[in-house]
């Protein structure tokens, strides 16, 4: 422990560490920690400050020192191996201890560590040798308490180094152990296919070498089960389960399917039926006999493989494997939560519950609705149980069984997923049997979602024997459990977005009146209709669990949700979210803006986020607007103490304040304009640009400068006051070759080309569309001529573009000189008069349009902003209409100038910061909307907001060319860039 020994006050190094072992003794449930020992490595004099042992889990090791963590000790433990160990040490713990410590003796720092008071500061170690060490995080050290201490404890058991590195041996073991699978069966003809047609069913899948790889899958939980329980459930070895080790010795070294049926059925009957059912089922599928045997050799041998990492407990090792494995994840709708995710999203939801004392938190009921392969239930429970530990539960107080039994439910619509998670959930404490689950599969058209009905309360917990929406006789009350409305503390999931494709015409069949039902839903205490509103078609599956955990949610409960990002923008999610800031509090959005790859699934490719937020005690009977607290990650978690560190900061953002950092992001909170308004400071990187898109919505221009905000003359509204929209491209027509729908057919027109009687703006063309005013780009031929004239009414000058590309497309609105139709990719504006349609092309070409459309609009893919149809009407926009003298001479300036600025060359909107021609686009609009062009304050201000447009990851998409010129930029005009732009624009 560094080099202060004795320095000061009453402690050492030495009895500070030794008090923190005996802690650490006391709280871990099986630890046996050493401090100050030596001759604790191999070939080495060195000695760890603090080393932990727990059976034949990989040790920790923790250095220490006063002020700062002991970094550069932890690094010269790397590539070093302590005795008993065939392992090199990859990871290591540096600890600061607060140096106003110095001053305790041994009973006061003990009564520091009871009391949990925030004494330590962490740096995580890791590398397999010292010149490969990196330290996590790399700067500031986190601040941390000693039972946060005892988290990275448990995740030091399980590198994540080591979990990557076998996690894919294995899943390209168990691959080739499929494929040998599937020979054997080929190679018993007639009875092979009667089995591979069985195992297709059982699996739910089509074709024959997925239905194979699943099985292997599922053999290897059950017989990883198996063996586990063998070893260490005393209830198991009294009844005589033997491991497949013992079942092997006794028919010379080959495992085959009777023995092994027999064992499974002997855990199936003290109830482990929700992991063993479709076990049992699929190896006995279809006669299947001795040919599997080296299949289940293989299998065995495995399952010694994983045992011997000694990671279950803390990871989700069999369905990280699982994931690997599933070769229709999309199909499936199984794309599943990243483990440091699940982390950083139970462990900061979970601290919701900090202040619930230990009863409390033993009974609180946690519910997954989308459960898959358990991992955040199983990140749910480890969260819990470290409150529980902190508020004074006993560490080897056996609350797993009461857990499981009682208080965890859990549903999917797919058995493996339920047998999963059931895997998971009994891996965390293997020793502790439990009687029975709460897991369940959900056998209806509806899946879950069934619940949309309020009604609906009861459920089958039998896993395997497919649960239904009706509730089950009377006299079968031991195989059910209930999930009545108010009943849940914590909704804990991510939800499928849409429908897996194998059963999308069942998961549709009924959601229309199991949505209405939730609409018109009658609260029996305040006599009202209580209205759950959620649910919406074009929404998605997942605003439909957001009705579903709001009906069943009790007051105080916690939503904690992992959802699309288009939720909190999209039009078609304004019912969600206007239910979501009027039936809860502390509403906490989080996305991750630092990196390319920002699902926060596996292999959804979507832009998502976390929601969090408690719900009220009774509903409001009006709410005006919604406060979101938005949180945007530099970079996404990828360990699991990783995801539990950044969880308990954004835990412990503090309640008052506007915005503020900390080690892995930046937060902001702000206020909408009205519920269910986009929460436009989500998913962006700037704080910056979300008070200038909140100061322009409410009609004022906020100086980054000053940090002030600027009136404007012209009063803002919101664009179905100033224009409306024509029809959609489904009326209006298709282009040549697809499949044909609407008025026209559409076919592209060629340079030089004579115009035909009707054109369209249909497609977008990043290339040749760069000027305000543009030619049509299709001529159309009539199919349904009763619709022709009345879309004929509706052509217009001016088209909105549906779907911008910031990346490589100029134009937001764009002008034609003949009036044409919209088509897929731009909109008809139907605009009162041409004076207003000159004003809107200027503003929403200009970098005010911009930010609020990239705020406000839907970001599905990085670079591109798309504003649904419904969503247009409601954007943020000035009222060129007013009566009024400022509105009047906003239309005088747009009439002179647009003929001008029309003729400009525009970049792409990302390149704004450097065009030159679209700041003078800038400069007549913000003389439209009351500032002064020529103030150097106004340009200055300009100046940023193009700055921080393009640097957002979400606008210049993270293109090479985009970010060389923003580094260039920065590099030529650094800090004095700002306090120049007015002089550069002359």
């Amino acid at each position: 422990m560094g080099t202060r020994n004795g320095e000061a006050g009453q402690l050492h190094e030495h009895t500070a560490n030794v008090a923190i072992a005996d802690w650490l003794k006391e709280v871990g449930r099986g630890w046996i920690p050493s401090a100050e020992r030596t001759r604790m490595l191999v070939g080495s004099t060195g000695r760890p400050d603090i080393v932990i042992r727990q059976g034949n889990r990989t040790p920790v090791v923790i250095e220490t020192e006063f002020g700062s963590p002991a970094v550069g000790d932890a690094v010269a433990r790397l590539g070093n191996t302590l005795r008993g160990q065939t392992e090199p040490i990859s990871q290591v713990i540096a600890l600061g201890l607060d140096e106003r410590c110095q001053q305790d003796d041994r009973a006061a720092l003990l009564q520091r560590l009871d009391d949990n008071e925030p004494i330590f500061s962490v740096q995580i170690v890791q590398g397999e040798r010292e010149a490969e060490a990196e330290v996590w995080p790399s700067e500031q050290p986190l601040a941390a308490t000693p039972f946060d201490l005892v988290a990275y404890c448990e995740y030091a058991q399980v590198p994540q180094l080591v979990i990557e590195e076998h996690s894919k041996l294995i899943a390209e073991e168990i691959a080739a152990a499929s494929t040998r699978l599937l020979n054997l069966i080929h190679a018993t003809k007639q009875r092979g296919r009667n089995a591979l047609a069985a195992l297709r069913e059982l699996t739910a899948t089509s074709d024959d070498e997925s239905a194979a790889s699943n099985a292997c899958a599922i053999w290897l939980i059950a017989i990883d089960l198996q063996n586990d329980l063998a070893r260490y459930s005393e209830q198991m070895q009294t009844l005589g389960l033997q491991t497949t080790a013992d079942l092997q010795s006794a028919n010379m070294g080959v495992l085959t399917p009777s023995p092994m049926l027999e064992e499974w059925r002997l855990i199936e009957s003290v109830n482990y039926e929700a992991v063993m059912s479709i076990a049992l089922s699929t190896l006995s599928a279809g006669g299947l006999g001795a040919e599997v045997s080296p299949v289940l050799d293989k299998l065995a041998d495995l399952s010694t493989q994983i045992d011997g990492l000694h990671v279950k407990h803390v990871y989700n090792f069999m369905g990280e494997l699982w994931q690997r494995l599933i070769k229709d994840r999309k199909a499936r709708a199984a794309n599943y939560t990243k483990p440091p995710v699940a982390e950083l999203l139970a462990t900061a939801s979970a601290q919701r519950f900090a202040d619930r004392s230990r009863f409390d938190l033993r009974t609180l009921n946690l519910w997954d609705a989308a459960c898959g392969t358990g991992t955040l239930v199983g990140a749910g429970e480890r969260a819990l149980r470290r409150l529980y530990l902190r508020n004074g539960g006993g560490p080897r107080t056996g609350i797993h069984a009461e857990r499981i039994e009682r208080h965890i439910y859990a549903m999917d619509v797919n058995s493996i997923a339920g047998t999963l998670t059931a895997k998971r959930l009994t891996d965390m404490d293997v020793e502790q049997a439990y009687l029975h689950s709460n897991i369940a599969v959900i056998d209806h058209p509806a899946g879950s979602l069934y619940l949309l009905n309020p009604e609906e309360t009861t459920i089958k917990n039998l896993l395997g024997q497919r649960a239904d929406a009706a509730a089950p006789s009377s006299d079968d009350e031991a195989a059910l459990f209930g999930i009545p409305l108010n009943s849940m503390d914590w909704a804990l999931m991510n939800p499928p977005y849409s429908v897996a494709h194998y059963g999308s015409s069942l998961a549709t069949t009924g959601l229309a009146p199991l949505r209405k039902r939730a609409a018109t839903a009658h609260d029996k205490v305040r006599a009202t209709t209580r209205g759950y509103l959620m649910s919406s078609g074009k929404a998605g599956l997942a605003s439909h669990f957001g009705d579903i955990s709001n009906m069943r949610l009790r007051p105080g409960g916690v939503y904690a949700h992992v959802l699309p990002l288009t939720a909190a923008h999209a039009g078609s999610w304004s019912a969600w979210r206007a239910e979501m800031e009027t039936d809860f509090d502390d509403i906490v959005a989080i996305a991750n803006t630092g990196q390319a790859e920002r699902s926060m699934s596996a292999d959804t490719g979507m832009n998502e986020m976390l929601v969090i937020a408690t719900k009220k005690a009774e509903r409001p009977d009006e709410v005006a607007t919604g406060t979101i607290t938005a949180v945007a990650l530099r970079e996404p978690p990828e360990t699991l103490e990783q995801g539990y560190a950044v969880g308990r900061e954004i835990a412990h953002l503090p309640s008052d304040g506007d915005e503020g950092e900390f080690a892995q992001g930046r937060w902001v909170r702000t206020k909408t304009p009205r519920i269910g308004f986009p929460w436009i400071a989500v998913g962006i990187d700037s704080t910056e640009l979300a008070h200038a898109a909140t100061a322009l919505i409410r009609g004022k221009c906020w100086d980054p400068l000053n940090t002030t905000d600027i009136p404007l003359t012209l009063e803002m509204t919101e664009f179905y006051a100033v224009a409306g929209t024509g029809p959609t491209h489904h009326l209006i027509g298709h282009p040549e070759g697809s499949e044909p729908i609407g008025a026209f057919r559409w076919k592209r027109l060629r340079a030089g080309q004579r115009r035909p009687t009707h054109i369209s703006m249909w497609g977008s063309d990043a290339r040749s569309q760069r000027r305000l005013t543009t030619r049509p780009t299709h001529g159309g031929t009539p199919v349904r001529r009763e619709k022709i004239e009345e879309l004929n009414q509706q052509r217009s000058h001016w088209h909105f573009a549906r779907n911008i590309r910031w990346t490589s497309q100029a134009l937001s609105i764009a002008h034609t000189e003949t009036p044409a139709h919209g088509g897929g990719a731009w909109n008809a504006l139907q605009v009162p008069n041409e004076e207003v349609g000159r004003a809107l092309a200027l503003f929403w070409n200009s970098v005010f349009g911009g930010i609020l459309r990239h705020l406000c609009a839907v970001n599905t893919q990085s670079g591109r902003a798309t504003v649904q149809l419904d969503h247009l009407a409601g954007l943020p926009c000035p009222n060129f209409t007013a009566d009024s003298s400022a509105a009047r001479r906003a239309l005088e300036i747009a009439d002179r100038e647009f003929g001008r600025l029309a003729e400009l060359r525009l970049d792409p909107f990302a390149l704004c910061f450097q065009d030159r021609n679209r700041h003078q686009i800038d400069l007549a609009v913000a003389e439209m909307i009351g500032l002064d062009p020529d103030e150097p304050r106004v340009r200055g201000m300009l100046e940023r907001y193009r700055l921080l447009f393009a640097q957002e990851p979400n606008v210049n998409g993270r293109k090479t060319a985009i970010l060389k010129a923003l580094k260039e930029r920065d590099e030529r005009d650094g800090d004095q860039a700002l306090r120049d732009a007015p002089a550069a624009l002359d």
